[in-house]
C-alpha cells in the first residue's frame, strides 16, 4: 500500500477514471449531514487563502504564518488498469467513493456556473478536472468518476445537462398529475442530484457576494433561514430556484480563487493498493467516514468481490440479482423516487432499511441461530465460508426469497398470503420470518402445504394474543421450531404442526378452544399498545364473514377501531343496572373486549364516537361497508347496548373465530 497526499485538483488532473465497483453501495451523502458542512469548510478555506494572499503583499513571505490545509479524509484506490487507444485508464475505489463522487459533482457545478463567463483559461482548467480528453469507444470513459450501477445514469445526466434549470427540470421536486386525479405529488430527488443543485445554487450566491450564513432574503422580509438553509429547502421542495441578488453579475475572481483553494488548501490521503493487497479486508476495515456501512452494504461488497475473484461476469450478476435492491421503486410511497428496499421499517426492536431487515432474517435462516443486528455480516460471511458456494446460485436464492419478503414487510390484501402477512405485521411478530422463509423455499405461497403453515402460525399467534399470553419467548420459540424443521431435512408442514402442538407452559402453549372461548368473551383486548393487534383480529373476522356475494372490499389500512359503547360513556346514554364499584369494573373490562369493538370506514362520522347507541347504531348500520357491522342492522332505535349485549355479540362471533383460527386435534 502506497500513501500519497493529494489536493482536490490533483485527484482529477490525470486522464484517469475512478471506477466505483459493483460491490460498493450507492451514493448516500445528504445535504444537511455532509454536503452543507463540506461547503462551509470549502468557503472558510477559500477565505483563508484570500487573507493569506493579502497578508503576503503587506508583510512578505518570510513573516507569513503558514497556510494550514484542511484534511478531507482518506481514499483507498486499487492498482492502475492501463487503458489503450479506445479505453481510458482506471482505478477501482475501494473506500472513499462518497468523497470522490461529491467533489466531482462540486466541480461539475462550478464548471456549469462559470461556462457563461467567457473565461477561456478558467473553462479549460475546469474541463481538465471534469473531462478525460480523448476519443473513446465508450463515451462514458470521458467521465472522471463512474459510479456503481445504481448511480451511473444519474451522474451521466449531470455531466451532460449542464445547468441548474435543466437538472431541476429533469429531476423535479414535485410534478402535476393531470391524467390521474389532477393533483401534484412529491418526487424524491436522487441524492447526487440534490448535491449538484445545492452546490450550483450556493456557487451562484457566493459569486454574487452572499456567504452561506447570510440571511436568505435580500428584502425586508425575514424567514429566519440562512442562504444555506433556504437552498436546502428549495432543493427538497422546489422546481424553480429563487435566489437573492439574481440581477447581480457573477464575480469570476471568486471562482478563480475557489479553484485555487482546491489546489492549495485541501489535503486528501490517497492510499494506492499494490497487487498483493487484499481489497476486501481493507474495505471491511475502513468504514465510510460519513455514513456507517450497513449489513447489506457489506454483504453486497462480499458477494461481488467473490464473483470478481472467480472471474464471473459481475455486470450480469448485478443486473439479474441485485439491481432491484437498488432501483425498485416503492409504489406505495408518496415520494415516487424512493427505492422500495431503502425505506425504513420497524419490526419488533429493529428499525432499519428493508434490505437490511431482509438480510437479518435471511442470515438468521442460513445460520439457524439468533443473531445480533451488529453481527449480521460476520455471520453471513462465516456461513458462506463454511461450504463451497456458487455466487449465481446463492444470489438466486436471495432474490427468490426477497420476492416473498416484499409481501411480509409491505403486505397488501390480494390473497391469503398477503392478508396473513398483514396480520403478522399488526401483531408485531417478525420472529417467525426466518421460519416462513424456510418453508417458502420449498412451497409456493398459494400451495396447500404453505396454506397449512400459515393457518397454524396464524392460529397460534392470534389465540395467544386473545388469551393475553406473553410474547417474550417468541424469539426462542420460533428459533426452536426452525431448528427442528431444518434437522428434519426438508420443510414438512405436518411436522411443524406436531411441534407447535407439543409446546407447553403459558410462555409457549397453543391455547385450546376452551381457553380461547373464555378469553374471547371476557378478555380485555384493547389496552396499551395493542390497538394494531386488535385490528388484526377484527380484520380477520371481517374477511371470514365475506363471501363471493360481497363485491367491495375497503382498503384495510383505512379502517379504524371503534368502541361501540364509548370509553368515555355517559350514564344517561349507557346506564348501569347497579351503580357500584363492582359494576364499573366489569364494564371497564367489557368495554375493551371483542364484543364491544368493531371497525369503521372513513365515511363514519367520528363526532358520533361518544354519543348514545341510539345515535351511533344507525350511522354504523347504514353507512358501513363492512360485514362485521351488519350485526347492528337487527336492532331498533330503542335497543339497549349494555354488558349483556356486548357478551352476546362476542358469543355470536365465537364459532367464526374458532373456525378462522382453528387449532387441529
Amino acid at each position: 500500500m502506497t500513501p500519497d497526499k493529494k489536493s482536490i485538483s490533483e485527484l482529477f488532473d490525470k486522464r484517469e477514471q475512478y471506477l466505483i465497483p459493483l460491490f460498493q453501495r450507492g451514493y448516500v451523502w445528504a445535504l444537511d449531514k455532509q454536503i452543507a458542512l463540506l461547503w462551509e469548510d470549502i468557503i472558510e478555506q477559500m477565505e483563508a487563502l484570500a487573507e493569506y494572499r493579502a497578508n503576503a503583499k503587506q508583510v512578505g513571505q518570510d513573516q507569513l504564518r503558514k497556510l494550514r490545509k484542511h484534511f478531507l479524509g482518506a481514499i483507498v484506490i486499487g492498482p492502475l488498469v492501463e487503458g489503450d487507444g479506445q479505453r481510458v485508464s482506471s482505478r477501482e475505489v475501494i473506500d472513499g467513493q462518497q468523497r470522490i463522487t461529491t467533489l466531482q459533482i462540486l466541480l461539475l457545478a462550478l464548471r456549469d456556473v462559470c461556462k457563461t463567463a467567457g473565461d477561456e483559461a478558467l473553462d479549460e482548467d475546469l474541463r481538465n478536472l471534469t473531462f478525460n480528453k480523448g476519443s473513446y469507444l465508450n463515451k462514458a470513459d470521458a467521465q472522471k468518476v463512474m459510479p456503481t450501477n445504481a448511480g451511473r445514469e444519474i451522474l451521466q445526466t449531470l455531466v451532460s445537462l449542464g445547468g441548474i434549470d435543466a437538472v431541476s427540470e429533469r429531476y423535479p421536486a414535485w410534478r402535476w398529475l393531470v391524467d390521474a386525479e389532477k393533483k401534484w405529488e412529491w418526487c424524491d430527488r436522487p441524492l447526487m442530484v440534490q448535491a449538484y443543485l445545492y452546490f450550483h445554487a450556493m456557487l451562484l450566491c457566493q459569486l454574487r457576494g452572499l456567504r452561506f450564513d447570510a440571511p436568505a432574503t435580500d428584502d425586508d422580509s425575514d424567514t429566519g433561514r440562512t442562504i444555506s438553509e433556504e437552498v436546502i429547502r428549495q432543493v427538497r421542495k422546489g422546481n424553480e430556484f429563487k435566489l437573492p441578488r439574481a440581477d447581480t453579475s457573477l464575480k469570476m475572481g471568486v471562482a478563480r480563487l475557489l479553484l485555487d483553494s482546491f489546489e492549495s488548501c485541501f489535503q486528501i490521503m490517497q492510499l494506492r493498493l499494490e497487487d498483493e493487497d487484499d481489497p476486501q479486508i481493507i474495505f471491511e476495515t475502513l468504514n465510510a467516514r460519513g455514513e456507517p456501512l450497513t449489513p447489506s452494504d457489506l454483504i453486497r461488497n462480499f458477494l461481488f468481490l467473490r464473483a470478481i475473484r472467480a472471474g464471473e461476469d459481475v455486470d450480469a450478476l448485478y443486473d439479474e440479482y441485485w439491481k432491484p435492491f437498488d432501483e425498485k421503486p416503492d409504489a406505495a410511497a408518496q415520494a415516487k423516487g424512493t427505492p422500495f428496499w431503502r425505506k425504513e421499517e420497524r419490526q419488533g426492536r429493529l428499525k432499519s432499511a428493508r434490505i437490511d431487515l431482509f438480510m437479518y432474517h435471511y442470515t438468521t435462516l442460513r445460520r439457524v441461530a439468533t443473531l445480533k443486528v451488529a453481527h449480521v455480516f460476520e455471520e453471513f460471511k462465516d456461513w458462506w465460508d463454511g461450504a463451497d458456494r456458487q455466487t449465481a446460485v446463492e444470489m438466486g436464492r436471495i432474490k427468490a426469497l426477497s420476492s416473498h419478503f416484499e409481501k411480509i414487510v409491505a403486505p397488501g390484501q390480494k390473497g391469503k398470503f398477503e392478508r396473513f402477512c398483514r396480520r403478522l405485521m399488526l401483531l408485531d411478530t417478525s420472529t417467525a420470518t426466518p421460519l416462513l422463509l424456510y418453508f417458502l423455499e420449498q412451497f409456493a405461497p398459494d400451495s396447500d402445504e404453505f396454506g397449512q403453515v400459515m393457518r397454524d402460525i396464524d392460529s397460534y399467534l392470534v389465540r395467544r394474543f386473545v388469551c393475553g399470553l406473553t410474547t417474550k419467548s417468541y424469539n426462542k420459540t420460533f428459533m426452536h421450531l426452525l431448528e427442528e424443521a431444518v434437522q428434519n431435512g426438508k420443510p414438512c408442514p405436518d411436522q411443524l404442526r406436531k411441534n407447535l402442538l407439543s409446546l407447553k407452559g403459558d410462555s409457549q402453549l397453543w391455547p385450546d378452544d376452551q381457553l380461547f372461548a373464555d378469553k374471547w368473551e371476557l378478555g380485555r383486548l384493547y389496552q396499551g399498545s395493542s390497538t394494531r393487534k386488535v385490528r388484526a383480529v377484527l380484520e380477520g373476522l371481517e374477511m371470514g364473514l365475506r363471501t363471493y356475494k360481497q363485491e367491495y372490499l375497503p382498503e384495510l389500512e383505512l379502517l379504524s377501531v371503534e368502541h361501540v359503547m364509548p370509553q368515555k360513556w355517559k350514564p344517561e346514554d349507557y346506564p348501569l343496572p347497579i351503580d357500584d364499584a363492582g359494576s364499573r369494573t366489569v364494564r371497564g373490562n367489557l368495554i375493551h373486549s371483542i364484543g364491544n369493538l368493531t371497525l369503521v370506514t372513513p365515511g363514519y362520522n367520528s363526532n358520533l364516537s361518544n354519543r348514545g347507541f341510539h345515535e351511533k347504531r344507525p350511522e354504523i348500520a347504514a353507512n358501513s361497508a363492512l360485514q362485521l357491522n351488519c350485526y347492528f342492522q337487527q336492532f331498533g332505535d330503542d335497543h339497549v347496548w349494555d354488558e349483556a349485549a356486548i357478551r352476546n355479540r362476542a358469543v355470536k362471533f365465537l364459532p367464526l373465530a374458532i373456525g378462522i383460527w382453528a387449532k387441529p386435534d
